[in-house]
């Protein structure tokens, strides 16, 4: 059902250079190209791109914590493996921060009416 080249990324049989490359750089770089074309006034396109942004991070980070293991260089498993999470730790905290204090990353003009 699902695309092969999908299946085979999330399943970890992809290499960890070639994860890293197309799943991790390309997927980034595409999604801020996107991200740049966006109009931040409209709430909807908004909402929509930060939703396909949270899906699209947790499928990098899937597919690269089980890709580390098809590295020839145990060191560089182990710093991917520990990379991602450092960026699970860090991205819970600044959830909690941004659902208890809105104001630590907002100014006062930039919140969201929620219109």
């Amino acid at each position: 059902m699902w695309p092969r080249w999908l299946t085979d990324a999330l399943s970890g049989k992809e290499p960890l250079a070639r994860a890293f490359w197309i799943w991790g750089v390309g997927v980034s770089v595409g999604y801020s190209v996107i991200g740049a074309l966006i109009d931040i006034d409209h709430p909807i396109a908004l909402t929509v791109y930060l939703v396909v942004g949270l899906a699209l991070g947790v499928l990098q980070t899937v597919i690269l914590w089980r890709s580390a293991a098809n590295s020839r260089s145990t060191l560089l498993s182990r710093i991917v493996r520990a990379t991602v999470i450092c960026g699970l730790v860090i991205a819970v905290i600044m959830l909690f921060a941004l659902l208890a204090n809105p104001s630590l990353f907002l100014t006062a003009n930039l919140h969201w009416s929620g219109q």
